[in-house]
């Protein structure tokens, strides 16, 4: 199954935008002070040059805005994406893993080098790699309260179920735990991973 919320306009989920903090996101940028974030005081922003501080992050409401150059602002999941130089979904990602790596103090460009573990192991032969892939989405489905809810309104949300015949959600992040295509281990693992049987895009 797909997971809802994750075709062409995903829905922003908000539990994960709650679950991250904004002072703890930006904690490791060079010049951050945690107790300016606290006290709502201006400080340097990470993603440019930044000589008056203009970077306002307001702890009770979770946003963040700059005063300066740049004008942006948004939740923490925009400030995962802005830092990280990653996609909606990528970001996501990193914030359910409570990733809040240190952010550099340039613009950051797309990133093209993982930033989170992968689940695969890419000397197994094909077999065991499809076994890992569907592993890995059947603990996607048991992670996920609203695809386990989709399954419960269809009167199929029973544990035997779903560890026998290893039901998963198919929620399009695993890719974001491969190396990118242009990288010759992401074209690698990539290649075989859409030959195998069921697999028809990677994204």
């Amino acid at each position: 199954m797909e997971e809802p919320g994750y075709g062409p306009h995903p829905r922003r989920p908000d539990r994960t935008a709650e679950t991250g903090s904004l002072p703890a996101a930006p904690g490791r940028a060079p010049g951050h002070c945690p107790e300016k974030a606290r006290q709502g005081l201006p400080e340097a922003v990470p993603f440019h040059d930044d000589r008056e501080p203009s970077l306002v992050i307001s702890p009770e409401k979770n946003l963040w805005h700059c005063l300066g150059a740049c004008g942006e602002g948004g939740d923490v999941i925009s400030w995962m994406m802005k830092s990280q130089g990653v996609s909606f979904r990528h970001a996501v990602e990193l914030l359910r893993e409570g990733d809040f790596t240190a952010l550099a103090a340039q613009p950051v460009k797309r990133s093209t080098v993982t930033k989170l573990s992968t689940p695969l192991n890419a000397d197994a032969e094909d077999q065991a790699l499809l076994m890992q892939v569907v592993n890995y989405y059947h603990q996607a489905l048991k992670q996920n309260p609203d695809a386990l809810e989709y399954l419960n309104k269809r009167g199929l949300n029973h544990p035997e179920l779903i560890n026998h015949f290893k039901l998963g959600v198919a929620n399009r992040t695993l890719a974001y735990r491969l190396p990118e295509k242009n990288r010759k281990a992401g074209a690698e693992i990539r290649g075989r991973l859409q030959a195998l049987p069921g697999i028809t895009a990677l994204r």
